[in-house]
């Protein structure tokens, strides 16, 4: 019943989010409230997908995203990060589509204090370390030589129809890249990618489960201080 809740809950903020980018409210907070949920899930919606990957550079949206959620921050290395979030029984992460990214993550009401500053820290300030990136890099590269190509027959035939059908645009490639892509990217480039789209601008926060009011103006004034 837990997991069927939690489900529904991550679906709801996901069209609610969908909702909100659509309409005109944009800097509006989307809510969620479900009172009796020990878990509070946090979510970052992004404007900015791999339709902005820059020509000969597909791939960047999505590494840059990596680089926020399974990376090291200003504070702290990723490994330190890690051993950090397994005794909340917590974690955070990024999925980066064509047209959207969602940053965000869910912990028990009971560790917020504690979790609270490691989400806001991986999205506000990060290290963008050369050793995460060319570690993601390389995560990003065997998935579309090995897993993608040879692993997966159904995802490798609706990737090879997309660049059929949308050849030409910026839908054309999966959100992961190309191995040219990636190959072609670099750690500046990752810096710059960040600076220019994850702005708050460009983010509707959301908020889902049993959290305390107060928390969603913490959220916001966090999510604020992007560029």
């Amino acid at each position: 019943l837990m997991q069927r809740t939690i489900a529904m809950l991550s679906f709801g903020l996901a069209m609610a989010l969908a909702a909100t980018a659509a309409g005109d409210d944009k800097g509006a907070p989307v809510l969620l409230p479900v009172a009796d949920d020990p878990t509070i899930t946090f979510d970052v919606w992004f404007k900015l997908g791999s339709q902005n990957d820059p020509p000969g550079k597909a791939g960047l949206a999505s590494l840059t995203g990596q680089m926020l959620a399974a990376a090291s921050t200003r504070q702290h290395r990723y490994e330190e990060i890690l051993a950090k979030l397994y005794p909340l029984a917590s974690a955070y992460d990024v999925r980066v589509d064509k047209e959207m990214t969602t940053f965000g993550g869910r912990t028990h009401r009971d560790n917020v204090e504690k979790f609270f500053p490691l989400l806001t820290a991986a999205l506000l300030e990060p290290a963008f370390a050369p050793d995460d990136f060319e570690r993601l890099k390389s995560d990003q590269l065997n998935f579309l030589g090995n897993t993608l190509r040879y692993a997966s027959d159904e995802e490798l035939g609706k990737a090879a129809l997309h660049a059929f059908v949308f050849e030409g645009t910026p839908y054309q490639n999966p959100p992961e890249g190309t191995i040219e892509g990636l190959q072609a990217i670099t750690l500046d480039d990752v810096k710059a990618f960040y600076k220019t789209h994850f702005t708050r601008d460009n983010a509707v926060v959301a908020l889902g489960g049993g959290y305390d009011p107060q928390l969603v103006q913490r959220f916001q004034a966090a999510v604020a201080t992007l560029p």
